[in-house]
């Protein structure tokens, strides 16, 4: 279930790498906290909420360079984004109501991010690395 960062993975930006592989520790606590015998859903709550509202500085992180560097391709780019955003605002009201099972929807969220960020990197992010890099983002 852990999620391995791998070089695969890089765009080779930096700081985007960097804010990535903070997405793989995320998800890899959330998977942890669910193994855990005496599931504390208190804490699932709050770890699921942290990686929220990460991935939403993350996107609009991405985003703000679209518009700055003038991306071509940012409008595909967003929707994609839009996409996780409405995923997980989806999960979020579910694990908020009163009989939710916070560690299946826990477990849900990480395969959903998990999958979802691994492909989005590898097919979406990849496209813009280059264009990044020629505008010196590092």
């Amino acid at each position: 279930m852990k999620f391995i960062w791998d070089s695969k993975y890089s765009v080779g930006i930096k700081s985007i790498d960097n804010q990535h592989q903070k997405f793989f520790e995320i998800i890899n606590e959330i998977y942890f906290l669910i193994r855990q015998p005496n599931i504390d859903l208190p804490h699932i709550s709050k770890v699921v909420n942290e990686l929220a509202a990460y991935a939403d500085f993350h996107l609009a992180y991405e985003e703000k360079y679209f518009k700055e560097f003038g991306y071509p391709d940012a409008q595909i780019h967003i929707a994609a984004h839009d996409v996780y955003r409405t995923a997980i605002n989806r999960y979020l009201t579910t694990i908020s109501e009163p009989d939710a099972d916070i560690a299946k929807i826990a477990t849900d969220i990480a395969d959903f991010v998990k999958d979802w960020l691994s492909g989005h990197i590898l097919a979406v992010d990849q496209k813009f690395s280059q264009f990044f890099l020629i505008h010196d983002l590092k």
